[in-house]
């Protein structure tokens, strides 16, 4: 039974114009798995990732403006109501030099750290008193940090902690790199640590670790494949152990990946397949953190550009763009797999969904 003292919400972000929808809230049910709509925020020009801090009562959503003909970012700091399931906006900062896609917060929710698609940059913001995004503190080129052959075209994703909080990794698509930094707290700024090679081509979008930190998993768009990494703690190193398809042998359409999650108990990994339209499970290997496929699960919708474990692991939700929609799935707590509930939501372009537990 659900906890009276506690309440789970879900917060959506979504391709929109400035006029429409483009972050929504819902209740939901950890009994039934049913979602109720509770706030719709328009006023923001794609809000496609967010980024929830359940103990400041926090959200925090990237936003595009323009600026002189080019796009530019923006973060906007809201306030969460858990009871009412309401959000109240608190400010509006401008970003980095090219309009974002993806929004981090470290643990001790000090900072901020974007990425830019379009910019092939991240950018540092810190996290004030009042749990507001401050002003831009640090803007980072991949371009200027590593090396760029002729063909290639910076293109950062995306941006995760270390398990132990010391390194960000950088997704680069463009690049087939993961970049390695530091947040350096005397000057405020992000520090280049290293670089992680992978294959040519693969296009790394979004990373997982593993619960126990000893591996990471990065979803690779362009190839549709994981691969899986060794965390090094010491060096802040990742180590390439093997690189696995999440498509079907027999499937030979065109299909892009997107987002990744590991299970609770780490012996879970999924990933989104766009153009086959599915999630595929993988089974963890314990002792060496390789990955074997299970699963290959319909979404019931195109596109299905992000998702999530709901809190307790017992649900699933699939965010499908071109599908207009939300689907729930039951997690099979044996096996990790997956069956669809026959329970969706209608919205309009959903590209992120983050869960959050609150305490009442």
């Amino acid at each position: 039974m659900a906890n009276p003292s506690q309440r789970t919400l879900l917060f959506t972000g979504a391709y929109a114009e400035d006029n429409q929808s483009g972050v929504c809230v819902y209740e939901f049910n950890e009994d039934s798995g049913e979602l109720k709509l509770l706030d719709e925020v328009s006023g923001i020009k794609n809000p496609t990732f967010l980024n929830v801090d359940p103990e400041a009562r926090r959200l925090y959503a990237i936003g595009e403006i323009t600026e002189e003909g080019g796009k530019t970012g923006e973060v906007i700091s809201f306030e969460i109501d858990p009871m009412a399931g309401k959000l109240t906006e608190r400010n509006r900062v401008r970003s980095v030099s090219s309009s974002t896609c993806h929004i981090q917060r470290d643990e001790a929710s000090k900072y901020l750290i974007v990425s830019s698609y379009h910019g092939g940059l991240v950018g540092l913001h810190a996290i004030d008193k009042d749990g507001q995004a401050g002003e831009l503190l640090d803007e980072k080129k991949h371009a200027d940090l590593v090396s760029v052959r002729e063909d290639q075209q910076s293109r950062a994703h995306s941006a995760f902690y270390s398990p132990d909080g010391r390194f960000v990794f950088v997704q680069d698509l463009g690049l087939d790199k993961i970049l390695a930094y530091t947040v350096n707290e005397n000057t405020q700024e992000l520090s280049f640590h290293g670089e992680t090679q992978l294959e040519a081509g693969v296009g790394p979008r979004h990373l997982a670790f593993h619960p126990s930190g000893a591996y990471a998993y990065v979803i690779n768009e362009l190839n549709s494949s994981v691969t899986v990494l060794r965390y090094i703690p010491n060096e802040g190193r990742l180590e390439i152990l093997e690189t696995i398809s999440t498509l079907p042998a027999d499937f030979d359409g065109e299909s892009y990946c997107a987002e990744i999650a590991v299970s609770e108990d780490g012996k879970t990994v999924y990933g989104s397949n766009r153009g086959h339209d599915s999630i595929v499970v993988f089974n963890v290997h314990e002792d060496t953190g390789r990955l074997s496929p299970v699963q290959y699960i319909s979404t019931e919708g195109g596109h299905p550009r992000h998702f999530t474990l709901m809190p307790g692991g017992k649900f699933l939700v699939v965010a499908n763009r071109d599908g207009n929609n939300l689907v729930l799935f039951d997690v099979n707590p044996e096996d990790g797999k997956l069956a669809f509930t026959g329970y969706t939501v209608s919205q309009s372009k959903p590209v992120c969904v983050k869960p959050a537990v609150f305490q009442l």
